[in-house]
């Protein structure tokens, strides 16, 4: 191999002869070819028609009974139960408990401790469900309903779980049920329902479960902020780790609201009208496109869902939007409802049947799934309503990104060393090989070592927030976030001097062959994102890749281009990045420190696993921090 990567061989193919002669000139192409890709996708030409794979759910063709007055009588109780004489906030799961075993659930309240990072930020919580039992099956499968407290936006959702108790004694009602029906309130979020899908699925946990339904095969997230109607809903799809459910399930609940003039529109955005231009519609699919790739890459903050796509279980969030200029959402807005459910109005009537008739007719085609979903899509992008892009039409841009990675990596590896062993003198072909070797001993220890050193150092910043005592990192303030900066900004100065200012280390490294390794392994990293989660993949290209590739594309003999190069790869910094675009890429206040991205990637890690915090310290960071060693060395 190091033969054929070298050119020291007597006789080569065509086809790497070629790829040697033009792999500098194919490396930037490449690229801008895949950026370009992305960009078409906006452009209807790429997109496929939704439609339904599972033709046994029969979605939107069975009588709807839900809005009779037991329904709204089970919704006001609710109310009734949370301001009954000398009840505190804290007591809502003893009412909630009481309203579903009222209408004749199998219930049962969890009380749960909810920490940032173990033994951090340390809040109490708790979770009440109650479950319908089949009267049709055994218990074997069950669909899931469910609602945190308060909304992404830390309003009440209290309309939400007014609904699920009217949900839940309409399901209680029927008995065509062939899965058990749960409904589930919790008052910790996301966190919540990760401890209850534990205790639900036996896993360890401080606060198991006795009362239990069947293997859960789809659920519902109903997010509902205070307003007196809503326009239209949002489908929010996208968990934690990049996971979406099946299309399948997608298109039965767009295809069920847009019968009930509710239409539900992916992350709420409508489609431009049809005498809109083309630049227009391109610019609403291109803004879907990356709210969604935003979501699917560092995990979706609506709803309650993404816990539950873990899990192998299809969910979504269903989100009620507000009418331009609705009282109740104008008030609620500035601050100025009570989160009291007393003074809290419910919707209208015609919009409380809309939803919940929506809801009732979701359940009622997901009874009917005879397994789980597998016939439809599990890897797409939607550009509109009622459009997908699968797996096949977006991978080529990953892939163009890659070949653009591993072009330039081949070059620079054919490149290393004197240009005396690039010659094609055949007579001078042993002594070459010979100067080869010797120089792959010399160079190739320290390079390796240079990057096993920067990703040493990741690995720190990836264990301090979660060995450093608990004292030292408060709930409070964003201490967690601004200490690893500062390590990781102190220990990047003292490895970058170590390496340039030391004599032993010029004589003992080739910058060409650092970068050809370091690019071959971010080509791996990337292509094996790209199966997982291809948003994050795209978003990998572009703070690794992408820098990677313009490091020292031109000549850096003098102090100045350094100076340029080592500024702009600190501009493309995680540093940088974390805490200047946390406005523009993840929607957060810019004097918001509490919620700083460095501290929800690691709730995020701590909690669902998720890959962006582990990526952040092991690839970005280190990658970055090689690419100002590159710079520098001579």
């Amino acid at each position: 191999m190091t033969l054929v990567l070298s050119g020291q061989g007597e006789k080569t193919s065509p086809l790497l002869r070629a790829g040697r002669k033009y792999s500098a000139r194919l490396c930037y192409p490449l690229a801008a070819a895949g950026i370009v890709w992305l960009l078409l996708l906006p452009l209807s030409n790429f997109w496929n028609r939704a439609y339904f794979s599972e033709n046994a759910m029969m979605p939107g063709q069975v009588d709807l009974a839900f809005g009779a007055q037991s329904h709204l009588d089970a919704m006001a109780s609710v109310d009734a139960a949370l301001a009954q004489p000398g009840a505190e906030p804290a007591d809502w799961p003893d009412a909630m408990a009481r309203v579903f075993s009222k209408i004749g659930l199998d219930t049962e309240v969890q009380r749960i401790v909810c920490d940032e990072v173990p033994g951090i930020g340390s809040a109490a919580g708790a979770n009440v469900h109650g479950i319908v039992r089949a009267p049709r099956s055994d218990s074997v499968e069950a669909l899931l309903v469910a609602a945190a407290w308060r909304t992404a936006d830390n309003a009440t959702n209290v309309n939400a779980v007014r609904l699920m108790a009217g949900l839940a004694q309409y399901a209680s009602e029927q008995v065509h049920w062939a899965k058990d029906i749960i409904f589930v309130v919790t008052d910790a979020g996301e966190p919540g329902i990760e401890a209850w899908l534990r205790a639900y699925h036996g896993l360890p946990t401080q606060a198991p479960l006795s009362v239990r339904g069947g293997i859960i095969q789809a659920a519902l997230s109903l997010e509902l902020p205070p307003a007196r109607a809503y326009a239209r809903m949002g489908l929010f799809l996208e968990g934690k780790g990049g996971q979406l459910p099946n299309l399948d399930f997608v298109n039965i609940v767009q295809h069920i609201a847009r019968i009930e003039r509710l239409p539900a529109y992916i992350h709420g955005m409508e489609d431009p009208p049809r005498r809109a231009s083309l630049w227009q519609r391109y610019l609403v699919s291109a803004r879907l496109l990356l709210r969604q790739m935003r979501s699917q890459a560092f995990g979706s903050s609506m709803g309650v869902h993404a816990p539950l796509l873990r899990y192998r279980i299809d969910a979504l969030t269903v989100a009620g939007i507000p009418r331009a200029g609705d009282p109740v959402a104008a008030v609620a807005q500035q601050g100025l409802l009570r989160d009291d459910p007393a003074d809290m109005p419910l919707p209208g009537p015609a919009t409380v049947r809309a939803i919940g008739r929506t809801v009732e007719s979701t359940l009622r085609s997901l009874n009917n799934l005879l397994e789980h979903f597998h016939q439809s899509f599990f890897f797409y992008i939607l550009p509109a309503n009622q459009r997908y892009l699968s797996i096949g039409d977006y991978i080529p841009a990953v892939g163009l990104m890659v070949a653009s990675l591993l072009f330039q990596a081949m070059h620079l590896w054919w490149m290393q060393g004197p240009d005396s062993l690039r010659s094609d003198n055949p007579r001078t072909r042993i002594e070459r090989i010979n100067t080869y070797y010797a120089l792959l001993r010399r160079t190739l220890p320290s390079s390796i070592g240079i990057i096993l050193r920067a990703h040493a150092l990741g690995l720190v910043l990836l264990a301090v927030p979660i060995l450093i005592p608990p004292a030292v990192l408060t709930n409070t303030t964003s201490t967690a976030y601004l200490f690893t900066m500062a390590l990781a900004s102190v220990s990047m100065v003292l490895h970058i001097a170590d390496v340039y200012w030391a004599e032993a280390a010029h004589a003992a490294i080739d910058w060409r062959q650092l970068k050809a390794l370091v690019e071959m392994y971010v080509a791996v990293v990337i292509a094996s994102l790209s199966v997982m989660n291809v948003s994050l993949a795209v978003g990998m290209f572009v703070v690794t890749g992408l820098p990677l590739i313009l490091t020292r594309m031109c000549s850096t003999d003098s102090r100045l281009r350094r100076a340029i190069g080592l500024a702009l790869l600190l501009a493309a910094s995680p540093e940088c990045t974390m805490t200047l675009g946390r406005n523009v890429v993840l929607g957060l206040h810019p004097l918001d420190f509490a919620s700083s991205p460095f501290r929800m990637f690691l709730g995020d890690f701590h909690h669902f696993s998720s890959l962006v915090y582990p990526l952040v310290c092991l690839v970005y960071w280190p990658v970055n921090l090689l690419c100002m060693v590159i710079v520098l060395v001579p």
